[in-house]
């Protein structure tokens, strides 16, 4: 049996770093923290290639005494937490004492604070574990930590480390959450001497400003209200608002930003029909119930939490987005049109449900409960009616889920067929010289070579010589562009942006001329000729549907599918009538290569064989 030992300081926090500091990002947000924890009200964060070089927090908050330093290094030190009682009812941020330890074992730390009854501060220096003694600080009150040279001593943990620019966004999105969830707190976010993110602490819309542009705000509903106990306040996004991934939603309990699916479970089946598939709904939410019904020590890195009952949690939130976004009469008492708690504004009940009405009309959503109804008492009372009968509603659903059905059963059908036609891949054989028949039903032209006859779908046959014809073009790098008279602008998220500058150039080999313009906004300026009609906003919504899962963009898959689409359109249709001479050219085009398949997977042609006709008429058996 080999002998059992016990691990010296040095080991076990580098073994609680694994747990508490995986990056950059791990670090600014336990320094964060700490520093909302100790009641500061601005906080300053600054960085240097990504926070691998240098992280710097600073805040006004209480500080840390000059004989509490040493303490505040040692494992499972922590001010929050002083006996077993305070773990059925934890409140505060950050609470299991392994941070600034964990960080002090794979960097270089320095500590400055001071206290207000203080009148001088202190420091402290400590590299991977080892402290200095503690020196006097010309600082003023609250406290400065100073990260330099991340995982410096542990060179495996530091391969496993992004570029700058990847860590720098994860950190810029970290910042963010922190800002939407302290709204009535200054940050200032700093990266290389540039100010990335700044935000005033003068309340949730400023806050939802600085992260997000001035317009999100009119795309959104606020709501405040409590359920069954649970406090819930915040944004949603309107029916008609939504994103192509889940990185723009957010949600805070008791002031720490969770990802619990019984929480998002609630909001994305309240949503459910209101978005189609591939778009997901935007959110901000605060909830606050009470500590001891929640448990959140169930995570290494505190990203989720455990409660009490997760039925009255998912039927809570489940119930007022419902409400909210169904347009019933319960929703005046949960949204306020200023950003305010309803009972403050009575006066604007009617404006409110009017401008909801003039919503659904400008953005001609075909949804369930799409209009509302007043009647006439109700508007000369000044009150509201039910917007729609139980009856009908149901009807709406019923209808659109027996669209989906169909939607449905229609790919399905489609599949099957096309798996019918995947046989071999081998050209059809033309020996002899191909007569033409003619043209059967507008759709199929008909050809023999004296033994067999060819039946030829116009409309397959034409789409694939102009998906091979554009293919050829993007292949050969020859891609004449198409100048936009206005350039289309977007804003993107740190993930987006990331993502997007990992795959800028992938993206202009296909002709779309793309570029960063600014902190948070992208700016396409041309794009291929053969795209001229391309949906941009779709686009690029098809691109960022996988940040979700941090893929690798497939823009070869993507560009197919917009080029197939164009083919198809610009195709000879089934139907039409062909003159002589242009079936002669498209045969002359498909040069007797009559065993492709359109971009969907159909045959171009089919071939019968005097055998199989002779059969057709017992002619053999």
């Amino acid at each position: 049996m080999n002998e059992i030992n016990l691990l010296s300081s040095k080991i076990y926090n580098r073994i609680a770093a694994g747990e508490v500091v995986e990056r950059p990002a791990s670090i600014v947000k336990e320094l964060i923290e700490n520093s909302l924890d100790a009641g500061a009200n601005k906080i300053i964060v600054t960085i240097q290639d990504g926070g691998i070089t240098q992280i710097i927090v600073t805040d006004n908050g209480s500080g840390i005494d000059k004989t509490q330093l040493k303490k505040a290094l040692m494992p499972h030190a922590t001010s929050k937490i002083s006996s077993l009682k305070d773990l059925d009812s934890i409140s505060s941020l950050g609470f299991r004492g392994e941070a600034l330890p964990s960080i002090a074992s794979v960097s270089k730390l320095t500590i400055a604070s001071k206290t207000n009854d203080q009148e001088i501060g202190a420091s402290i220096f400590t590299e991977g574990g080892v402290n200095s003694e503690i020196l006097e600080s010309s600082c003023q009150n609250g406290t400065t930590v100073t990260v330099d040279n991340v995982f410096f001593n542990t060179p495996a943990r530091a391969k496993f480390l992004k570029t700058p620019r990847a860590e720098e966004g994860e950190i810029t999105s970290l910042i963010s959450k922190f800002i939407l969830g302290n709204p009535f707190v200054s940050f200032k976010y700093l990266s290389n001497g540039k100010t990335i993110l700044q935000s005033f602490g003068d309340g949730l819309e400023s806050a939802m400003v600085q992260v997000y542009g001035a317009n999100v705000i009119n795309d959104c509903f606020y709501i405040d209200t409590v359920k069954n106990g649970l406090k819930i306040t915040g944004y949603i996004g309107k029916h008609y608002f939504s994103k192509p991934n889940r990185t723009y939603q957010t949600v805070f309990l008791n002031g720490r930003r969770i990802i619990n699916q019984t929480i998002a479970s609630a909001i994305s089946n309240a949503y459910n029909s209101y978005l189609m598939t591939r778009q997901y709904p935007f959110y901000v939410l605060s909830l606050e119930i009470p500590f001891d019904i929640v448990d959140v020590n169930v995570h290494p890195n505190k990203l989720d939490v455990r409660f009490a009952n997760n039925q009255i949690i998912y039927g809570s939130i489940y119930s007022v987005i419902s409400k909210v976004l169904d347009g019933s009469g319960e929703a005046l008492n949960i949204v306020s049109p200023t950003r305010q708690p309803l009972e403050t504004k009575t006066d604007n009940h009617y404006n409110f449900i009017e401008k909801i009405n003039n919503d659904y009309v400008t953005h001609k959503k075909d949804i369930a409960s799409n209009s509302f109804v007043f009647s006439d008492s109700a508007i000369e009372n000044k009150l509201l009616s039910n917007y729609k009968e139980k009856e009908e509603k149901e009807k709406s659903i019923a209808d659109i889920f027996a669209e989906n059905k169909a939607y449905i059963e229609k790919l399905e059908k489609e599949k099957i067929e096309q798996k019918q036609f995947i046989v071999s891949q081998e050209k059809i054989k033309i020996d002899k010289k191909l007569n033409l028949i003619g043209q059967a039903l507008n759709t199929f032209i008909i050809l023999d070579d004296g033994e067999n006859l060819y039946f030829i779908d116009q409309h397959a046959a034409h789409e694939r010589i102009l998906y091979d014809k554009l293919n050829l073009a993007i292949s050969s790098n020859d891609i004449p562009q198409q100048p936009l008279l206005v350039p289309y602008v977007f804003n993107v998220n740190p993930s987006e942006m990331e993502f997007l500058l990992n795959n800028v150039n992938n993206i202009r080999e296909i002709g779309i001329e793309i570029e960063q313009f600014g902190n948070d906004l992208f700016k396409i300026s041309s794009i291929p000729t053969v795209l001229s009609h391309l949906n941009l906003k779709l686009f690029i919504d098809n691109l960022l549907s996988n940040v979700n899962g941090y893929k690798s963009i497939s823009l070869n898959d993507i560009l197919k599918e917009k080029v197939a689409k164009i083919a198809c359109k610009s195709a000879i249709k089934s139907g039409d009538k062909l003159t002589d001479s242009e079936i002669d050219f498209l045969l002359k085009l498909l040069q007797n290569d009559l065993g492709l398949k359109c971009p969907h997977g159909r045959p171009v042609a089919i071939k019968i064989t005097r055998m199989e006709i002779d059969k057709w008429f017992k002619r053999i058996v």
